[in-house]
C-alpha cells in the first residue's frame, strides 16, 4: 500500500511547474511533505527545503488579515467601521466610507487592479492612489488587490510598526525580500530581467516590497506552521477566527468570501471535492492554501509557476485538483468533525 509521502512525492515529481513544495498537516502537525523541481532554469539549481518562496496574494491572509484582526481584537477597529473614522487618510477619499469588511471581504467597489507602477514610484504615491481610486457605481463583490494594499497601509499607521516588523513577529515571514536563496519567479517584462528573492509583484515591488496586498516571503516550514495555526483555530481569537470563516459576501460564479478568506466553492479553489467549510487562498506565482476543518487536514502548496514566463494557469490547477482529490480520499479523518 502507497503511503501519503509517497503519493504527495509522486504528484511533486509530476508537477508542471519548475518547482514546487508541498506540505499536507493536521491539527497536531505536519503529515507529509515533499520540495521537487528546479529552482532557477537559469543556473539549473534544484529547489531545498529551505528554499524562500515569493507567497504574492498569500500574504492578503497570512499577513495583513491576522493584524487587522488583532486590531479588532484590541480595540483600535471595528468590523463594520467605515475606514474614514478609523484612519485619517481615508477622510474624504472615495473609499472612506466603505467598511473594514467591505475590504477584507472584497465588497467595497475597488476595482481588481490598477497598474500603478506604470506612472507612479514610491509607497506613498501609491498609498495615495488607491485611497483616489473611485469605486464602482454599483458595488459588488469583485477580488480586489486595492482593498488589501489599503488595508495593509492603515496596519501600520494605526500600529506604528511596519508590515516588515509586524510579519517577522507573527509568523516568521519576510516581506520585500528573501533573506536566503529562494525560487525565481519571472522574466519580467517590465523590469526587463529575471526575478529572484524579490517580490513578482509589480504595484508591491514599487512600494518598496512590502504592501497589504503582496510582498512576503517564506519557506515551506514558515507558511505551513502559519496556515496550521488557522486550521488549529489559535492565529486569531475564537470569535474572529469564526467570523473570519463566515460568508460575508458572494458574488457572480459561485464566489463566496469570508474575511481575507475564499470559501467553498470559489473559483474551484478547494479541488473537486472539497468540504462545505473549507477555505484557502492562492498566490498568482502558483501558490495555494487550503483547509478543511471538519475533515482536520490543511495543505499548503508553494511554486514557481511563472518562472520563466507566465503561461497559462489551467496545468497548475489541473494538479492542485489531483493532490486535493487524493487529499480527500487519504486524509479525510471521519472522526475528526470539530472545526
Amino acid at each position: 500500500m502507497t503511503s501519503l509521502a509517497e503519493q504527495v512525492t509522486a504528484l511533486a515529481r509530476a508537477a508542471p511547474m519548475p518547482a514546487v513544495a508541498v506540505c499536507v498537516f493536521d491539527r497536531q502537525g505536519v503529515l507529509a511533505r515533499a520540495v521537487h523541481g528546479v529552482a532557477d532554469l537559469s543556473v539549473g539549481r534544484p529547489a531545498a527545503a529551505d528554499e524562500w518562496w515569493d507567497l504574492a496574494s498569500l500574504t492578503k491572509t497570512l499577513v495583513t488579515l491576522p493584524e487587522v484582526l488583532s486590531l479588532v481584537a484590541d480595540g483600535r477597529l471595528a468590523l463594520e467601521q467605515p475606514l474614514a473614522e478609523c484612519w485619517h487618510r481615508a477622510v474624504g477619499r472615495p473609499v472612506g466610507g466603505a467598511t473594514v469588511a467591505d475590504l477584507l471581504s472584497h465588497r467595497s467597489g475597488l476595482p481588481a487592479a490598477v497598474p500603478f507602477f506604470r506612472t507612479l514610484t514610491g509607497r506613498a504615491a501609491v498609498v495615495d492612489a488607491a485611497l483616489r481610486t473611485e469605486l464602482a457605481d454599483q458595488p459588488g463583490v469583485v477580488y480586489s488587490d486595492l482593498g488589501f494594499l489599503l488595508l495593509g497601509a492603515m496596519v501600520e499607521d494605526l500600529a506604528d510598526e511596519s508590515l516588515t516588523v509586524l510579519a517577522r513577529r507573527r509568523t516568521g515571514l519576510h516581506m520585500g525580500r528573501a533573506p536566503g536563496r529562494a525560487a525565481a519567479t519571472e522574466h519580467c517584462p517590465w523590469r526587463r530581467r529575471l526575478i529572484v528573492g524579490e517580490v513578482h509583484d509589480e504595484n508591491a515591488w514599487t512600494m518598496g516590497g512590502v504592501a497589504g496586498h503582496a510582498g512576503a516571503f517564506g519557506t515551506l516550514q514558515l507558511v505551513s506552521s502559519a496556515a496550521r495555526s488557522w486550521l488549529a483555530g489559535q492565529a486569531v481569537s475564537p470569535d474572529l477566527h469564526a467570523a473570519a470563516r463566515s460568508c460575508w459576501a458572494a458574488g457572480r460564479d459561485t464566489e463566496r468570501f469570508g474575511l481575507g478568506w475564499w470559501l467553498t466553492p470559489t473559483r474551484g479553489l478547494g479541488g473537486p471535492v472539497a468540504g462545505a467549510d473549507g477555505y484557502g487562498c492562492s498566490g498568482f506565482v502558483g501558490n495555494r492554501v487550503w483547509l478543511e476543518p471538519s475533515r482536520g487536514y490543511g495543505v499548503v502548496i508553494l511554486s514557481n509557476r511563472v518562472h520563466p514566463r507566465r503561461d497559462a494557469r489551467a496545468p497548475f490547477a489541473a494538479w492542485c485538483d489531483r493532490l486535493l482529490a487524493m487529499l480527500a480520499t487519504e486524509v479525510w479523518s471521519q472522526g475528526d468533525s470539530n472545526p
